[in-house]
């Protein structure tokens, strides 16, 4: 009886025992360390990622030229459409009877455009010191910038700046309608000098005499310059990731003997449908638009003249919408989606150096299609670089892993699935293991049966059997 009782009190302390290390280590939601098999891993390598925009595009005129006449004025038209001209080439000539009358509209045309100039000028300069000042404005209102009695530019009707237009981008139309108006004054100063000195009507700068058009008393000479345009059309929601000063490429007759590729900048993109545009109408042509969208055109601005092509040469193009340095890319599963208080909800998993596992908070740039490839160790075979030929600042340079491929698809790789792959930032040394997203205990140990690299026995250097016996022989 005495020792039933005697068992039964060490079964009570044993089960207390038990339960106080039990709540002591689980308290707080402590967690109780895994060991983790470590499968899939890539190293950190920062670099410079990118997103692109691939569009059909279409060689348009760049800065298209009207030069306008009274047709009364007018005595002899000089050239006809499709003609090639060069600067200062007469265009018209006047009548000598209609020429101060001339000189006088043209005046009046260069006081207009000045006063234009100045109202913007003043607006312009309002808004710099509305968004400088300690309580900015966070959008263009016509109604309330300025003094309406001196200023009499209406924005929205003229400009197409709405009220709610956010005030950095109400300056980049402002300051794209003043270079208009500059370029405005510059050809109108050399109308003036021509029918001056010549009575004549001349082209400010080389090009293409696109159309000569007659309505009612007036005549207008259309000029495409010389420096030809990329136009290209995008929808609504790619309207939002393109904007005016994004690098882009330029491919024109892709695949052909003459191929050519450029850069260019993003000069322009348009905030109305593109439908009545006249390069729009071109690409229809060859059926890479679809007409029942709503569309929007963008503008171009090629490094090179592109004059050995014609207007309306269809085009590949190539925007960079996002561009991030110092960032690293992985397969986008790779990520965490846990919050933590002022530190941030995207994390990745990552391999300290005491070989434990840790949940590193990155910021997320954008996520892309692309293939990846596994991590493994790139192993250049002997045959391409014989051993006695490889100089040791060339063996530093060989490659000990490969990660995430973002270049573009190799012709046999086109037809290989792709996948979503996430560009992110973050305190990351390079060469830091990342691991994927499977769910791990923070700080938990891992293991591998075998080495993250496999060492090449050229890199260990001359061995002998001393060596060897030396090791060995070692406490």
């Amino acid at each position: 009886m005495a020792k039933a009782t005697k068992l039964k009190l060490w079964g009570v302390i044993t089960i207390i025992f038990v339960g106080i290390n039990g709540y002591l280590l689980l308290k707080n939601n402590d967690v109780i360390p895994k060991s983790y098999y470590i499968g899939d891993m890539q190293y950190a390598v920062s670099g410079v990622h990118t997103k692109e925009l691939d569009k059909e595009g279409i060689l348009a005129t760049s800065n298209e030229m009207r030069l306008a006449a009274p047709v009364q004025a007018i005595d002899k038209v000089l050239v006809k459409r499709g003609d090639a001209v060069t600067m200062q080439q007469e265009l018209a000539s006047y009548k000598s009877d209609a020429v101060e009358q001339e000189r006088k509209r043209l005046e009046i045309e260069r006081k207009a455009y000045e006063t234009e100039l100045t109202e913007l000028e003043q607006i312009l300069s309002a808004l710099e010191r509305e968004s400088s000042s300690a309580r900015p404005s966070t959008a263009t209102d016509s109604t309330t910038i300025g003094d309406s009695n001196i200023w009499n530019l209406n924005l929205s009707l003229e400009l197409g700046i709405e009220q709610n237009t956010p005030t950095a981008e109400g300056k980049a139309m402002i300051r794209r309608h003043i270079a208009e108006i500059e370029r405005q004054l510059d050809i109108t100063d050399s109308l003036l000098t021509q029918l001056i000195s010549y009575q004549t009507l001349a082209t400010p700068v080389d090009g293409i005499v696109g159309d000569i058009q007659q309505d009612g008393d007036t005549i207008t000479f259309v000029i495409y310059p010389s420096s030809k345009s990329v136009a290209t059309y995008i929808d609504e929601t790619q309207w939002q990731r393109v904007e005016a000063g994004q690098r882009a490429e330029i491919i024109v007759r892709a695949g052909e003997e003459d191929e050519s590729t450029v850069e260019g900048i993003v000069t322009e993109k348009q905030a109305i449908p593109a439908k009545e545009s006249m390069w729009y109408q071109e690409l229809l042509k060859y059926e890479k638009v679809d007409p029942a969208k709503t569309l929007y055109e963008v503008q171009i601005q090629p490094t090179d003249l592109l004059a050995d092509y014609p207007y309306g040469e269809k085009v590949a193009v190539t925007i960079t919408t996002d561009e991030v340095f110092s960032s690293f890319k992985v397969h986008s599963d790779w990520i965490i989606h846990y919050e933590v208080p002022d530190i941030g909800n995207t994390h990745i998993y990552t391999l300290g150096y005491d070989g434990r596992t840790r949940l590193t908070p990155v910021d997320v740039a954008f996520t892309k299609l692309g293939q990846v490839d596994a991590p493994v160790e790139e192993v250049i075979p002997e045959e391409e670089m014989p051993e006695e030929k490889i100089t040791e600042e060339e063996t530093e340079k060989v490659p000990a892993i490969q990660t995430v491929d973002f270049g573009t698809e190799k012709e046999e790789d086109i037809d290989e699935e792709l996948y979503d792959v996430t560009v992110f930032t973050g305190l990351l040394d390079e060469n830091t293991i990342l691991l994927d997203g499977t769910a791990r205990n923070i700080y938990a140990p891992t293991f591998r049966p075998y080495p993250l690299q496999t060492y090449k026995w050229e890199k260990v250097g001359e061995v002998t059997w001393r060596d060897i016996v030396k090791f060995i022989a070692q406490p």
